[in-house]
């Protein structure tokens, strides 16, 4: 599979990146631990990002000292005027129980920051590709997502859900796994709930499509305004569907219909992240629907009974991909292929006299 990488547990690079802080910070830290935290920083971009991040967050501890500070002098004065108010011996500044009620107040500024720190990694984040462009996600919790080319996808991770918002173009996910937080995919008319499970999602104009490869999810039609999915059970919809391993969902509008699909059929729904796209005598309008998100140019079929022509082959999943395929209709099928201002028009031959 291209350009990806066994990824790091989030909780153990979090750790190590703790540890890094602490020892870089010591007095007999040396060169030798310098370089060997250059070699663990550059090991995977994760470490690098916990790392600035865990460091943002010392920063704000540093920050708050002088507040800590100054409310132990206030509470140990407080202590002081009520002791001389009943004439009794004042107490030590600061009393022991000022030192915990400090400490505890500590606490919760490190629960906040911490919840900033899990906020900063998980919510709000778009990636997007360009036109044949393939990039690979580590997510903070351990998840993968593969974008393939054009597509934008929007990660929005909470205490309770993990939720990924798909906005154009087709991606797959390796969901780790974790009953108590569920992965959410929303397209623009489908939604797809998984807890741990590897699947495909592909948003086109003519329709939404779920291939599953591992474990099982849950899918259903959105039948109502995104801002109101509160991503509960049993799901945005009352209606959800199983799709299991080996199997497609094809949405067109509200519409579902499940189909099995053998093993080389499942290897080909997914063949993008190798870079391969193969076609086996599909008609000629789904082969150019899905060549045309790996190239700038606009393909057109001009001739309208050429829709259900079938063709077949394997073309790179890419810029050059889309244009053997042109080269191909214009020399293999008798066809012509007409180009004008960043359009491949498509043409029966015998149209064109």
């Amino acid at each position: 599979m291209a350009d990806v990488r066994k990824l790091p547990n989030p909780q153990h690079v979090l750790e190590e990146a703790s540890d890094w802080l602490a020892r870089l910070e010591a007095d007999d830290a040396g060169e030798t631990d310098r370089q060997q935290f250059e070699i663990w920083r550059n090991a995977h971009p994760l470490h690098a990002r916990t790392f600035a991040d865990l460091s943002a967050t010392r920063d704000r501890f540093v920050a708050a000292a002088p507040l800590v500070r100054a409310v132990l002098f206030a509470q140990s004065i407080n202590e002081a005027a009520a002791a001389e108010t009943r004439k009794a011996p004042p107490m030590p500044l600061p009393s022991r129980m000022t030192f915990w009620s400090a400490a505890a107040a500590l606490v919760v500024a490190a629960v906040g920051l911490f919840a900033w720190y899990l906020r900063a990694n998980h919510s709000g984040t778009t990636f997007a590709t360009a036109i044949g462009e393939h990039s690979t996600i580590a997510l903070a919790d351990g998840s993968t997502l593969e974008l393939n080319s054009d597509s934008r996808a929007r990660v929005d991770f909470t205490q309770r859900n993990r939720i990924v918002h798909l906005d154009r173009g087709e991606a797959f996910f390796t969901v780790a796994h974790d009953v108590e937080r569920p992965f959410w995919v929303v397209g623009n008319s489908v939604w797809v709930r998984a807890v741990g499970t590897a699947f495909n999602v592909d948003v086109r104009s003519s329709g939404e499509y779920v291939t599953v490869s591992e474990g099982t999810v849950k899918v259903g039609a959105l039948t109502s305004p995104l801002a109101r999915i509160q991503f509960e059970e049993p799901g945005p919809t009352n209606v959800a569907s199983i799709v299991e391993a080996g199997q497609e969902a094809d949405f067109r509008g509200t519409a579902l219909s499940t189909r099995h699909l053998t093993p080389t059929q499942l290897a080909r729904s997914v063949g993008w992240r190798d870079g391969v796209l193969n076609f086996d005598n599909q008609p000629l309008t789904e082969v150019v629907e899905e060549l045309q998100r790996y190239t700038p140019v606009q393909l057109v079929i001009e001739s309208p009974a050429l829709r259900r022509l079938s063709v077949g082959g394997t073309f790179q999943a890419g810029p050059q991909g889309a244009e053997a395929f042109l080269i191909m209709l214009d020399r293999g099928f008798g066809l012509t292929v007409r180009r004008e201002a960043g359009r491949a028009l498509i043409e029966d031959r015998r149209d064109t006299h």
